[in-house]
């Protein structure tokens, strides 16, 4: 299965201003961390991703890159 995190910008900026973009990574990184630690407690793996094309998977997901945008993704499968 493949996890997206998506961000709604606005409800990080209004609050924390411009850390508020900083925020949202770190955000995304504590919950990919929490993905990673359910995996292996199920016996699965997980491979956490950040390089992707952002525009063409945010035009996939519906997102309009700028107000909401995926910030991180991650697979998480079965180990041999």
């Amino acid at each position: 299965v493949t996890f997206f995190w998506a961000a709604d910008v606005k409800r990080m900026t209004w609050r924390y201003v411009e850390r508020g973009y900083r925020y949202l990574h770190l955000d995304a990184g504590h919950v990919c961390q929490n993905l990673y630690l359910a995996g292996e407690a199920l016996g699965c793996g997980t491979c956490a991703i950040a390089a992707y094309e952002d525009a063409e998977l945010n035009d996939l997901l519906g997102l309009d890159g700028e107000e909401m945008l995926v910030v991180y993704l991650a697979a998480l499968g079965k180990k041999k």
